[in-house]
């Protein structure tokens, strides 16, 4: 084995391996920096619905690193489960709201966020497909019907 490693087959095939894999390594890390903040706001916005997203997400990643690195460090996989359990989350958790969600409120949303997008001078959305933000705009929609302006 040690002869392939070192032989300049062995070394193009790591390499071709190392950056084919490198694309589902910046997935989960990208979550670190974008998704772990949206994580406890989305729960409070859909508690049923997110809460047990993102439990059975980052039970699933922390019996997963229980069966690859062992039973030992419960803390540090549960440290790496709940770091790379973002992104698929909130993923899961997009997807689920979007399929519970009416095509009128979907398309309020999008209204909402295409303000928000060419005020910030950002990209807009289309209401047939969901985006990022869903879930946080669906709530804006929805305080946006219910508010009602004081008395005058």
């Amino acid at each position: 084995m040690t002869e392939f490693v070192s032989s300049s087959l062995g070394q193009t095939v790591g390499l071709a391996l190392g950056l084919a894999l490198f694309p589902l390594m910046i997935w989960p890390l990208r979550g670190l920096v974008q998704d772990v903040w949206q994580l406890p706001m989305v729960v409070q916005l859909r508690p049923k619905t997110g809460g047990a997203i993102v439990a059975a997400t980052i039970l699933a990643i922390f019996l997963v690193t229980g069966w690859l690195l062992g039973t030992g460090h419960a803390e540090g996989r549960l440290l790496i489960a709940a770091a790379f359990g973002a992104r698929p989350a909130l993923f899961l958790i997009r997807q689920v709201v979007w399929s519970q969600t009416p095509p009128a409120v979907r398309r309020e949303a999008a209204d909402i966020r295409n303000e928000l997008a060419f005020r910030l001078q950002e990209r807009t959305v289309n209401f047939e497909r969901g985006w990022p933000t869903f879930v946080f705009d669906v709530e804006r929609a929805r305080r946006r019907a219910a508010y009602e302006p004081p008395p005058i």
